[in-house]
């Protein structure tokens, strides 16, 4: 009898709201084509989210889809937004590494086997997560889920600085349109 293997996939975006909505898009994508997917948000995250979306209803459109949460090393009075996002930056990397660790090693154990999930997509910004792949042998993926514009950016930064573009000159140079980088002419802005 032919069993076919679903793939499972372990989703782990930074714990801010323009890191978990892209991923969860991708998540939902990958659980429509039939992969089991498992999300993992921070406590906090998981919280906003069940307040604002009918769970219910999206595990009723993706049977293989499953939320799991952790901690993301803050109190849960903490802003968690502007000025102190830093701090959410350390706390993640301290305290999220540990329990996302463990929550793998859950996920794997099923039948008193280790079965591993197929693979793990993490937002470039939780890097502690290749880490932790490689030291249970899952194959993992950094997924950035910054703009287009950010994209753009950071492929033509080496060219800006060496036009003298960057850094800025004061506030006149901020609405010069450099004309010879492709995508950036005047005509596009």
């Amino acid at each position: 009898m032919d069993q076919r293997v679903v793939p499972h996939v372990v989703f782990l975006p930074f714990p801010a709201q323009g890191h978990v909505k892209p991923m969860l898009m991708l998540a939902e994508l990958l659980s429509q084509a039939g992969f089991e997917a498992t999300f993992i948000n921070s406590n906090h995250i998981q919280d906003r989210l069940e307040h604002s979306t009918d769970i219910a209803t999206m595990y009723c459109r993706f049977p293989k889809f499953q939320f799991r949460s952790i901690p993301d090393g803050l109190p849960s009075d903490h802003p968690r937004s502007g000025s102190s996002i830093s701090q959410l930056l350390i706390a993640s990397r301290d305290e999220t590494r540990t329990e996302f660790r463990n929550l793998l090693v859950n996920l794997g154990q099923k039948n008193g086997r280790w079965e591993p999930p197929t693979c793990i997509i993490a937002d470039g910004i939780m890097s502690f997560a290749i880490d932790i792949a490689e030291e249970l042998t899952i194959p993992v993926i950094t997924f950035r889920t910054f703009s287009a514009s950010c994209t753009w950016t950071y492929f033509h930064l080496t060219k800006l600085i060496e036009e003298g573009e960057v850094p800025f000159q004061g506030m006149s140079n901020l609405f010069i349109r450099p004309n010879y980088l492709f995508g950036f002419e005047y005509s596009h802005l």
